[in-house]
């Protein structure tokens, strides 16, 4: 243990939320993270890079 760790408090992690399955989805071309419903109303287009998801 280094002397940092003995010196600073410990941080208390919390729990995972409760998030669903299958809310989120990833762009295959610029990785970002879309809300599935809002991909849905732009027809399957990402907003950040245009890529068309199949």
């Amino acid at each position: 243990m280094s002397w940092i760790q003995k010196i600073l408090p410990r941080t208390q992690t919390s729990t995972k939320g409760n998030v669903p399955e299958g809310i989120w989805t990833k762009c295959g071309s610029c990785q970002a993270v879309l809300y599935k419903s809002e991909l849905e109303k732009l027809q399957e287009v990402c907003p950040k890079c245009d890529h068309h998801m199949r």
